[in-house]
């Protein structure tokens, strides 16, 4: 395999001479010369818009006149608008779009607010527009608007009509929920065609409304209606009778491809987009070829108009925070066809440098992007713009249950999932959730979510609404990265060996070097340990730790943290950081705990945004947190014990500090007094102003993160990162490793983590090509193909030294070494010969004859929670317990199992959950729960099977069908070892 890897790259390394000059670099897109450009670009093709203006006369125009003053004197919004054009006459003579949407004013909107009081007067259209004759387009679009207008959004297609909603927030304030949300029908009328729109509009479409009608069955009168009263749902007041539609966002030629349920992925955008076009080709397997399309972009309006001041802007969005958001719309593709050229370039893939090919750069850059894309959105994604009313919702302290109806295509159940950011739309105050779990109940989709702790959220409404939350904003993967690393630099070598070029040797081994980790107790690391460390600190481009459970990976990682923050103090005067990235909150929350040891001697953050972090358990949370410290940090600059020259910032930093609690107002400086006595309401916080400021002024030297955050922090963090460490690095995205590559080209890495137990996560809306990509699986790749330095940590310090053996024996080959002695981990064992029957064997098996209910696709078994419950009874009934709740941990393998355990079991202490979630951490006594008689597919996978065996420190109790498991590879060994020493029951 060596041979002919080096063979391929040596054919190619005359273009890796000349990756970086300029001269001869193409760029990515001109590689393509025979392919078709996939660069987003606006058409530019212009309709002039030719629709007469109306022009008022008579009583209504005395009509229009009267209200327009009367409008302007109580809208809400007025006050924060002193520049209020009076001119009637002010037409927008915008030439693009861009201009359209920024130029809109509160001027324009008040007009738009006065004149349905004289089409309130007028009586609706009942002849329908006739439907368009096959193949021709029933409307057009323009990029300028005269007269007087309000621009809306499609949110939703009825099929037989549309839902459109307001996007500037002063067309409707609080007093004109009315105009929030129009229909259009049939009966509205496009500019410059004389048919109907229906069947031709698509979510996100921009349109400029220029005349309504009151709704045939809506009362003649002006009634009040309340922007909290109306959501998506509700019978719309006013139908659309004038409007023009508005230029989209046009793309053409972009390569993407399908995920599972039917969405899209392209090259440019990291967000899902949706596919209405037909295709003349097979589809089947369509997963694994590449399409170029055309398409739109659903462009993004302001959500106030403009003429206001950025102080203005600021408390405009506070007064109005209570209003619910609706999220943007994804992206449309409308034609598309099969691309050979990206479908070629993709089956290369990992070959890219071992094999002829004339651009091995491009098919690395095309590859990884597109994996990256992938990844990002469906990990954050917002597969749905829909909105659905919540049907019997249910709140439960932090967790919130409902149901949605699905039934309308594409239906809620291949668009909603697990992790799912949500936002939950009230009167009072909207809520963030994310969702834990989504079941699909005939025609209802039945969720439970786990509330964000940002804002005390009650049901109070008669109908609440949930929607997806936008994807958050983060750096990614970006065109051109492959060339902008230079030749030679890390990043440039371990994308390489990743893609089929030469491997980087195996440094020699340094004998005599010694590491302690440091703190109160310096702890002194074992020779493999020492090895790991020591390729850090040398500057080894990359080095692998292949690290078993419970070795002290963690103690290894924070030590080679710890002693690159000296190096870099002793040798240059500029901030360095070293970055720690692990693949859950959980696992970071360990790391936090053992760097605290030394956080005396280094200043050391977990970073997690906010909003995540008000999302998070307690167990969850850490003193060592980005929100936490910046706190701590804000206080002294907003109460004056230090000082800032920049009085907006210490507005701000005063802003957020009131705003979640931390200081009163009477605390803080009189210049932030003065501040919230003319400005009551709280204001939409700047965060990324407040992050960039923590960053440049606490200085952290050691940054903890997860890979999910990777992209949110990564803007924050100096260019001089020195290390960055990957932590369970079994389960890294390959694309998140090398988005910080990408970002970091020159730091020394770090791969830590047991190709043993579980492989990343890999949602399955991803396709074959896409999953090899964007997840992969690079540390078993990189070991078994020897790409990197590795070591392996083989001194284990967690289990009982009969687990450890076993284990060993079973996945390890018997390589394993135990550092602790049988009497340092059966305590509980020991204390307990009531329960437990002999303290030699920590494994207990009870059998669970009765058989499991499927649950869709998931399974559940009520006789194993009644014993779960009943042994947990035991263990705490007795007076000489030994151990606390959150000493217990508790396993599922099955989603519906997890969740109807999590109902039983009240104890919040007690850690319940399914195998992934649990990978990373250990607790003294763990309860696994096998649900099915049957041992198959995941509940017999050998990783799964390592993780759910080694998270126990002293003992682990396993239920199941015993005669399943005497029969089941791996299994079998366990069962067989208690019954030996009278531990099956």
């Amino acid at each position: 395999m060596n041979g002919n890897r080096n063979g391929g790259y040596a054919a190619s390394q005359n273009h890796h001479q000349h990756r970086n000059d300029p001269r001869t670099t193409p760029t990515f897109s001109q590689r393509h010369l025979n392919c078709p450009t996939f660069v987003p670009r606006q058409r530019t093709e212009e309709h002039n818009n030719r629709e007469p203006i109306e022009i008022l006369v008579g009583e209504e125009k005395e009509l229009f006149e009267k209200m327009l003053a009367v409008e302007t004197k109580t809208h809400p919004f007025t006050p924060y608008y002193p520049d209020i054009r009076k001119s009637s006459e002010e037409y927008n003579l915008a030439l693009n779009i861009k201009a359209l949407l920024d130029n809109y004013t509160h001027h324009k909107a008040l007009r738009f607010i006065a004149k349905t009081h004289v089409w309130n007067l007028r009586p609706p259209p009942f002849a329908q527009l006739p439907f368009a004759p096959y193949g021709m387009d029933a409307v057009r679009q323009f990029i300028k608007m005269d007269g007087d207008h309000a621009i809306y959004r499609v949110i939703a297609d009825k099929g037989d009509r549309y839902i459109l909603l307001a996007c500037h927030l002063n067309v409707h304030a609080f007093h004109r929920g009315d105009l929030r949300f129009l229909e259009v029908n049939s009966r509205t009328r496009t500019n410059a065609s004389e048919y109907s729109c229906i069947g031709y509009l698509a979510l996100g479409d921009l349109v400029a409304v220029s005349e309504l009608a009151k709704q045939p069955w809506i009362p003649r009168e002006m009634g009040c209606w309340k922007t909290s009263d109306m959501n998506q749902e509700s019978p719309c007041v006013w139908m659309v009778v004038r409007m023009t539609v508005l230029m989209r966002q046009r793309f053409d030629n972009v390569p993407f491809v399908f995920l599972n349920n039917g969405a899209a992925v392209a090259l440019k955008w990291r967000e899902p987009l949706t596919v209405k076009a037909g295709y003349n080709g097979n589809l089947e397997n369509r997963g694994i070829f590449v399409f170029v399309g055309s398409g739109f972009i659903a462009m993004q309006v302001p959500e106030l108009a403009s003429g206001h001041s950025k102080m203005q802007e600021t408390q405009l969005l506070g007064l109005s925070k209570e209003i619910t958001r609706y999220p943007w719309s994804t992206g449309t593709i409308f034609h598309y066809e099969f691309s050979p050229y990206f479908t070629n370039q993709m089956h290369i893939g990992h070959c890219a440098y071992s094999v002829a090919n004339p651009d091995p750069n491009g098919v690395v850059e095309f590859c990884a992007l597109m994996g990256a894309s992938a990844s990002y959105a469906v990990l954050t994604g917002n597969f749905d713009c829909r909105s659905f009313a919540m049907i019997n919702p249910q709140k439960l302290e932090e967790v919130v249950t409902f149901k949605i109806e699905n039934i309308s295509e594409p239906k809620p159940e291949s668009l909603w999932k697990q992790n799912t950011r949500i936002s939950i739309g009230s009167s009072r105050r909207d809520a963030h959730a994310v969702i834990e779990n989504v079941i699909p109940l005939g025609d209802m989709l039945y969720i439970s979510a786990r509330l964000s702790r940002e804002f005390a959220f009650e049901f109070t409404d008669e109908v609440h609404m949930v929607s997806q939350r936008e994807m958050p904003d983060g750096k990614g993967l970006v065109e051109g990265f492959v060339d902008k690393m230079e030749h030679g630099s890390n990043g440039a070598r371990i994308l390489t060996a990743l893609y089929g070029g030469p491997c980087l040797p195996q440094e020699q081994h340094l004998f005599g070097v010694h590491y302690e980790f440091p703190g109160a107790n310096p702890i002194r690391l074992n020779l493999d340990q020492n090895e790991y460390v020591n390729s850090i600190i040398r500057k080894v481009p990359i080095t692998i730790a292949n690290s078993p459970f419970g070795c002290g990976k963690s103690m290894t990682i924070a030590t080679a943290a710890y002693y690159s923050v000296l190096r870099y103090r002793t040798v240059e005067r500029d901030l360095h950081q070293q970055l720690l990235v692990t693949q859950s909150n959980y696992a970071s929350v360990n790391l936090v705990d053992i760097t605290n040891r030394f956080s005396d001697l280094c200043t050391v953050v977990r970073y997690v945004s906010l909003s995540s972090w008000m999302e998070l358990p307690d167990e969850s949370r850490t003193e060592l947190d980005f929100p936490v410290q910046m706190q701590k940090h804000f206080i002294p600059y907003v109460t004056g014990e230090k000082e800032i020259n920049d009085t907006m910032l210490m507005i701000e930093m005063a802003k957020y500090l009131k705003e979640y609690q931390v200081l009163k107002v009477d605390e803080m400086d009189p210049v932030c007094q003065h501040f919230f006595s003319n400005c009551p309401v709280v204001e939409r916080l700047d965060l990324e102003r407040l992050s960039e400021f923590f960053f440049e002024s606490f200085n952290p030297e050691i940054v903890i993160t997860t890979a999910d955050s990777l992209q949110s922090v990564i803007p924050f963090l100096s260019k001089g990162i020195d290390t960055v460490q990957f932590d369970e690095a079994s389960q890294m995205p390959e694309s998140a490793l090398i988005q910080v590559i990408s970002n970091f080209p020159n730091a020394d890495f770090g791969l830590v983590g047991d190709i043993q137990q579980l492989p990343p996560y890999c949602d399955t809306l991803l396709t074959t090509n896409l999953k090899r990509f964007g997840i992969g699986n690079t540390l078993e790749r990189a070991i078994k193909n020897r790409l990197f330095p590795q070591y392996v940590l083989r001194n284990v310090y967690r289990c009982h030294p009969f687990i450890t053996a076993m284990l060993g024996d079973l996945f390890y080959g018997g390589r394993l070494v135990t550092n602790v002695k049988p009497n340092e981990r059966d305590e509980f064992m020991r204390s307990r010969p009531d329960f437990w029957p002999n303290h030699e064997c920590p494994i207990m098996v009870r059998h669970n004859g009765t058989p499991s209910t499927r649950y869709h696709t998931s399974m559940f078994n009520d006789v194993e929670i009644l014993m779960v419950s009943s042994i947990i009874d035991q263990i705490f009934s007795h007076p000489n317990c030994t151990i606390q709740p959150k000493d217990i941990g508790i396993i599922s393998f099955y989603k519906a199992q997890t969740t109807r355990l999590l109902e039983t079991i009240k104890n919040k202490d007690i850690k319940i959950g399914t195998v992934d979630s649990f990978q990373g951490m250990e607790r003294q006594v763990m309860i696994l729960c096998c649900t099915n008689e049957m041992i198959s597919g995941f509940l017999a996978n050998p990783n799964r099977i390592n993780v759910s065996m080694s998270r126990a420190k002293q003992a682990t109790i396993i239920i199941g069908n015993v005669n399943s498991l005497r029969n089941a590879q791996y299994w079998r060994r366990f069962v067989m070892e208690a019954d030996r020493y009278g531990c099956l029951l």
